[in-house]
């Protein structure tokens, strides 16, 4: 004999939870193409900064050997 049994049935509170949780999954999913698209984006322009940065300095040491002037720190 069992004194005890499980409980079988769900809490509306708990299938609140599971369909919002679910909904919230599903949301994020769809959206992870978007995101991985725009981080692909800021990753490549931020690449192109640094790479306009490294002529920009060049450029300038370059001009500053040219024409006998001093480098500004900044």
């Amino acid at each position: 004999m069992r004194l005890f049994t499980r409980r079988t049935t769900v809490s509306p509170e708990a299938e609140t939870a599971l369909r919002a949780a679910e909904k919230s999954l599903l949301d994020a999913k769809a959206r992870h193409h978007e995101v991985e698209a725009k981080l692909n984006e800021s990753r490549r322009v931020k690449e192109q900064i640094r790479a306009h940065n490294r002529a920009n300095q060049y450029s300038d040491w370059i001009e500053s050997l040219v024409l006998g002037r001093r480098l500004s720190d900044g």
